[in-house]
């Protein structure tokens, strides 16, 4: 993104408007930012707001800080509930078969889902959407299915999550064994969260 482009986005940033309508939550490990930001219930991960969106067909994010806000005269739990609102209307839950289905350029058959009810939690833009896991209403909603409330998230990187329903079958510690050798192999570092899954109770 050159100079221009980050004038055109910056001189939005006295606009409340602008803010509150591009505002929403990423997630990053447990840091010492001095950033608007707040624990997040699966640990060593934050929640933090940034400012996303599509710049001549390219994504960004701004990383909110407290004089943003101060100076906008955005309330920080204002700011909280909107980006809330907007990562809850930006939610996607995806099957895994279907995900691999389009990264191969397949028919997508449901049947590949009969036996793995994996599925991918990010927002339209598959873009910081790992933070979709705080859309609490919509993991209910996936759970309720199951007839369950309980889920493995496993965290695949700062863009999505993967989720499945609770099942005794699956063991914690293997899956945590997973998303490290997944990070290891496959994430940049700089796009990992934490290398272990974890069960949330809805």
């Amino acid at each position: 993104m050159n100079t221009e482009n980050i004038a055109d986005i910056t001189m939005n940033f006295n606009n409340p408007k602008w803010i509150l309508d591009h505002i929403t939550i990423a997630l990053q490990r447990t840091s010492d930012e001095c950033i608007v930001k707040r624990p997040c219930d699966l640990d060593g991960i934050e929640q933090y707001l940034i400012l996303r969106g599509e710049q001549d067909g390219a994504h960004y994010s701004v990383k909110v800080v407290p004089v943003l806000l101060s100076n906008a005269g955005i309330e920080e739990n204002y700011a909280w509930d909107r980006a809330l609102e907007n990562l809850s209307a930006d939610t996607q839950i995806t099957s895994l078969g279907k995900v691999l289905s389009d990264l191969m350029g397949a028919p997508y058959d449901s049947s590949m889902d009969a036996d793995v009810k994996f599925h991918v939690i990010t927002n339209t833009q598959k873009f910081k959407g790992a933070a979709a896991i705080m859309n609490r209403n919509a993991l209910k909603t996936f759970t309720r299915k199951y007839r369950t409330n309980m889920l493995f998230v496993l965290p695949s990187s700062i863009h999505e999550m993967m989720i499945t329903p609770y099942d005794s079958s699956l063991n914690l510690d293997e899956l945590s064994s997973m998303v490290k050798e997944i990070n290891e192999t496959q994430v940049a570092p700089e796009e990992r969260l934490t290398d272990r899954a974890y069960i949330i109770t809805l």
